[in-house]
């Protein structure tokens, strides 16, 4: 067996850095073996199906991070305000303030769905949920709590794409400034917390945060 050069962890994360710049069919093997340090045969060691089998490593590592640091906070029993404030903080950090790639959302948007697209619905509709969760705590009746959850993700998506076409973060802090007093409109404000700190603090000029991308 050959001697590991990296952990699993950095190991995914140079992973997840290639297929994030190149995109899943730019990523070949002679890329993904300069951004890991390891030889083809090393590679097929630890992936034995190739590329795909990289992917869906990647992508079962984001979604394991995203449950710890986006979905389970959602769930928690802090102030719907709070717990969406926490998210696009978090969610700030790991995008880079908007210029990195949501890799799920990038490989949803190319031929690649037809390999990996029930692993990514699933992810989306685990977040949609679970901001729908936190708007029904709120006070939100449960249609208008899914409705509203739905399009902030897709805000949030929207965004990223922006952030990224135009190598601008100004559409990212926009909408995470004021993402959360739209999807909390209307919402009975006794269950929110509403301390001018619960603002998302970051300004439309603001710079990326750089952050383990999970």
């Amino acid at each position: 067996m050959p001697t590991p050069l990296l952990s699993r962890g950095e190991l995914l994360l140079r992973l997840q850095e290639t297929f994030r710049r190149y995109g899943y069919e730019g990523a070949s093997l002679t890329r993904i073996a300069a951004a890991t340090g390891l030889g083809k045969a090393s590679l097929y060691h630890y992936f034995p199906n190739g590329k795909e089998q990289m992917a869906m490593a990647v992508i079962e590592d984001l979604r394991q991070w995203f449950d710890t640091n986006i979905f389970s906070p959602l769930e928690s029993v802090h102030p719907p305000r709070q717990r969406i404030v926490s998210m696009l903080e978090t969610l700030s950090r790991h995008y880079e303030s908007g210029q990195a790639a949501c890799l799920p959302g990038l490989f949803a948007l190319t031929e690649e769905r037809a390999l990996f697209g029930e692993t990514i619905a699933e992810f989306f509709a685990r977040w949609v949920a679970c901001l729908s969760q936190t708007l029904t705590d709120s006070g939100l009746a449960r249609d208008i709590a899914q409705r509203r959850a739905h399009d902030g993700v897709e805000r949030i998506q929207g965004a990223l794409i922006l952030s990224r076409a135009f190598a601008d973060n100004r559409a990212f802090a926009t909408m995470a400034a004021e993402l959360p007093d739209q999807l909390l409109a209307g919402a009975d404000r006794s269950t929110m917390w509403t301390s001018r700190t619960a603002r998302f603090p970051f300004a439309p000029s603001a710079q990326a945060i750089p952050s383990r991308a999970g």
